[in-house]
């Protein structure tokens, strides 16, 4: 196909792995590489750079890659590749929509599962739904709204422990499997069911992103979360959208505070009055961001106010008392205040339900924030201990949700003790991941 017949964005794809000087399958290396998959096997890497030559030959859209493209090509805005939607020129077949959808169902599987069996398992997904009776009016059966509804708590156990781009790849398969469904029309009942669970997979998604470093594409997903769950008329999973969001984001050296105190309180209005789990969460939540804003005073009297909640919560309550993110909190508010004579209790609490194989993140961020309690006290063992945990985990765990709490504790150092090696090891090992 010659130049003139190509579409721009198409040329303007070859021109730039040219000016790089790449050849396709160099290009595959780095858009997985982009992705946080490191070394894929040489069929992932032939597969995805014969992807490579139909997005250069126009002949598929690369809407699923031109973020990741922006990425490695050095690019601030992947409308630099694919300026609008609008303006993108049409498929040859004319089933864009569904190509891209099978594409990334195909990629996401294999990453998942493994490239042989990716193709079969595409298939057979498909060919179940197809298989299910639709609810009345609808383009879904309730077995899929059911199916999906239950991945996420397969995806929420993948994303305390799992390498952000494995969590990714799963969450994508679900999502590009639902997304065609949320577009069209459906009966109230199972708009708002979609609507649920969809918002619940959006704020993973979002989490997920935000550790693999790119915070515009965290941006739009922590958007459509909200959107979502506001669409679900259920005002306590709207609440708890907003507090996850803030939880996932307070700690990113770039946030702006004041927006996230004010998802905060809107996250704590959304819950309620009634004492319930949520209410609980949102508050502590909220305590959280005026720790990380060193108002230590106010952040304690927040997390106050969440004892109260905790402690009013019904036996009854069918979410429970959630008692877990209350003790969370609690370590992380006197871990940044240095409060080190009241910090062990809540962590041992904490711990009890935060085992390292189980929630290895979370049990990280514990251990780290204990530690900053401690460092006026002992920097030297707190420096040597901070720098064991975080070696101690795979390279490709050592994401922010560790990485940003591990820098805390080098700031929590007496400014002296900055200077020790430890402490400097640490901080090069935050710096360079």
């Amino acid at each position: 196909m010659a130049d003139r017949a190509l579409p721009t964005w198409a040329i303007r794809l070859r021109t730039l792995r040219e000016a790089h000087g790449w050849g396709l399958f160099e290009t595959a290396r780095r858009l997985f590489a982009a992705c946080g998959v490191q070394n894929p096997p040489p069929t992932k890497v032939k597969s995805l750079a014969r992807q490579v030559t139909r997005h250069e030959r126009g002949q598929v859209v690369p809407t699923v890659w031109a973020d990741v493209y922006a990425l490695v090509y050095g690019l601030p805005d992947s409308t630099l590749i694919l300026p609008s939607p609008r303006t993108v020129e049409a498929q040859s077949d004319g089933d864009e929509d569904d190509v891209r959808r099978r594409e990334l169902l195909q990629h996401t599987t294999a990453l998942v599962a493994g490239t042989a069996a990716a193709p079969a398992l595409a298939v057979l997904s498909e060919a179940w739904q197809a298989s299910q009776p639709k609810v009345t009016g609808s383009t879904v059966s309730r077995a899929m709204l059911d199916d999906w509804a239950g991945a996420y708590a397969i995806h929420a156990q993948g994303y305390v422990r799992n390498p952000p781009a494995l969590v990714l790849a799963g969450l994508a398969r679900d999502w590009a499997e639902m997304a065609p469904h949320l577009a069209k029309p459906q009966p109230d009942v199972v708009k708002r069911d979609l609507a649920h669970t969809s918002a619940r997979l959006a704020r993973l998604i979002a989490g997920t992103v935000l550790q693999l470093g790119d915070r515009r594409m965290a941006g739009r997903w922590w958007i459509t979360a909200r959107s979502l769950a506001d669409a679900s008329g259920d005002r306590l999973l709207a609440s708890y959208t907003r507090s996850w969001e803030v939880t996932s984001r307070v700690t990113g050296p770039d946030e702006d505070p004041r927006e996230l105190l004010g998802l905060a309180a809107q996250a704590r209005r959304l819950a309620g009055r009634r004492p319930t789990a949520t209410l609980l969460y949102a508050t502590a939540v909220e305590a959280e961001v005026l720790a990380f804003q060193s108002r230590h005073r106010d952040a304690q009297t927040m997390m106050r106010h969440a004892e109260r909640v905790f402690e009013t919560i019904p036996a009854s309550d069918p979410a429970g008392t959630r008692e877990e993110l209350l003790r969370f909190d609690q370590v992380l508010v006197l871990g940044l205040s240095g409060s080190a004579d009241r910090v062990e209790e809540p962590w041992q609490a904490a711990r009890r339900y935060y085992g390292t194989e189980t929630h290895l993140y979370n049990a990280a961020q514990l251990d780290l924030y204990r530690l900053a309690a401690h460092a006026q006290q002992d920097p030297v063992e707190v420096s040597r201990q901070a720098l064991s945990l975080l070696t101690g985990l795979p390279a490709e765990c050592r994401i922010d949700r560790v990485a940003l709490p591990a820098a805390q504790v080098v700031r929590a150092l007496p400014e002296g003790a900055r200077d020790l090696p430890a402490a400097q090891e640490l901080w090069e090992l935050i710096s360079h991941r």
